[in-house]
Parts: C-alpha cells; structure tokens; sequence
C-alpha cells in the first residue's frame, strides 16, 4: 500500500513512542531526560562513538552484526542527543521500509533535480519527527509544559529538563502547546554589517498548518530601533506586539522574545499567541 508522507510520518512517530514506553518499563519511570543512548539497545545498535566528523552531526553505520552510530564530539550535549536520535530515526526508517514511500512520492516542479532534493529533505523531516518524540515524547512534555506554562521564560528550563536544544525546544512548544503558540526564529542578515534581523524559520500553531490558519509576520526584517530588537541585545526577555498576515487579513498578537548564544551564532526566539 502506498503512503503518503503524512502517514509515513504517523508511522514513524507511533513507532517512536513505542520504543518511548519499551523504554519507561525498562527504567521503571517515564521522568525525563530521555536519552538517545538509552534507546540504542532497543533497536540492536551495537554502540554510539564521538568522533570528529567535522561538519557532519552523526552518521549512522550499517555493519554486517549491528548498527554504529557516530557522534561528532565537537558538539554540544544537546546537539549530540538530537544527532544521534535522529539517526535513530535513520534506523525506523529502515525498519519500517519508510524509504521507499518517499523515493515514490511524486513532487511536481519543472526543475529535474527538485524531486531528489525534497526526497532527501522528507527523510530527514522524518528522522527528526522520529527524534522528537524519542527525546521529547509528546505526553510527558505537554505535562511539563502545563507546569511551566507557555512562555519565552520556560523554554530554557524545559530544554535543561529535556537535553536538548532551545530552538528545539521552541519549536516543540510551537506545536504541541494546549494554548495556540507560533515559534519564530531570527538571526542577523548573513554577509552584511546592517544590524537588521532575519527571519530564519516559524513553526506553528500546532503540528500541521493545514486546514489552519497561517501566520507570518508582515515584517520578516528587524531593525535595531524595533522593541524586538532588544532581546538581541540584552539578556532579559522583551515583550511587544507584532502584526502577523492570516489568510483573512492581518492580526496583532502578544510576543515574547529572548536572546540566546554568543557572538555571531547567537539569535533570537520569539513566541507569538494568537487568541491573548
């Protein structure tokens, strides 16, 4: 039977939170952090190494008695778990013959080498829906961010709980929130000494934007007079009002902002509700 890719991602997800229940009655408690070497075993992967990869994350190894994965050690601890899950996620993939309903999945453009690009972009969406619910299973998060509640103060204590990323993190909020919350993410224009900020990617409300209203800020640059601008330059979180284009027409929503990082690698997230 063929599939779609929205249910080749049901798919992997409910075998993600299978491999999460397998590993809560082996442990004896669903608390988190859950890690990705906590469920290697489950699946028969033989060892997770740290190497330098350079500017790879992780690479997943098939050998002849058991899968190795290898984790760039140069990386955070965050970004190692989300890594190393998401090759995890490689490994389902293969489980459950998954690769061959994205090689079949027709994507219409007139560009020949598009379709092979999107292929590899599914896969990898997959393999992070995988990782995400392996490291940030949905039932547990959501109990822990009704505890906390959904605010740009709660990101770094939910993604210290978790071990995993903000940006992460953020995102997860995004989408699995009670109360409707967008994720945004802005960073400096690369390439330019303006101090504008860029917005790098949204997410939200909720998993899916079908049949949902689409938000997007009216302005997706930043400038360093904007209220926004702030939380870049400050380490305290920053709160204004943004006008965000619905497919209706436009709406001013309450947002939340903070500056995360250091240097040229640091960047801003924002959380956007649109019913206060």
């Amino acid at each position: 039977m063929a599939l779609n890719l929205e249910q080749s991602t049901s798919l992997i997800v409910e075998r993600a939170r299978q491999l999460v229940s397998q590993l809560v009655e082996q442990r004896g408690h669903g608390k988190p952090p859950f890690l990705s070497e906590e469920y290697a075993p489950l699946l028969g992967i033989k060892r997770i190494e740290k190497a330098d990869l350079g500017e790879v994350s992780a690479i997943l190894i098939k050998l002849h008695d058991g899968d190795v994965i290898r984790v760039n050690q140069n990386h955070n601890p965050a970004r190692q778990n989300f890594s190393c899950a998401h090759e995890i996620g490689h490994a389902l993939l293969s489980e459950l013959n998954l690769e061959l309903c994205v090689e079949e999945a027709e994507f219409r453009t007139f560009n020949p080498q598009a379709p092979a690009l999107a292929r590899a972009k599914a896969r990898e969406r997959l393999c992070d829906a995988a990782a995400t619910e392996l490291l940030m299973p949905e039932i547990v998060f959501k109990k822990y961010l009704l505890a906390l509640g959904a605010s740009i103060s709660s990101i770094e204590s939910l993604a210290n709980i978790f071990r995993v990323s903000i940006s992460s993190t953020a995102i997860r909020i995004a989408e699995v929130s009670t109360e409707p919350c967008l994720a945004l993410l802005w960073r400096l224009r690369p390439g330019t000494k303006s101090k504008v900020l860029r917005l790098a990617w949204r997410v939200g409300p909720g998993k899916k934007s079908k049949g949902k209203t689409d938000y997007m800020p009216v302005h997706t640059l930043i400038k360093s007079t904007s209220t926004l601008y702030k939380a870049y330059q400050c380490a305290n979180p920053v709160k204004c009002h943004k006008v965000f284009r619905l497919d209706t027409g436009v709406k001013r929503l309450p947002v939340e902002s903070k500056g995360f990082g250091h240097g040229e690698a640091r960047y801003v997230i924002s959380l956007a509700f649109p019913d206060r």
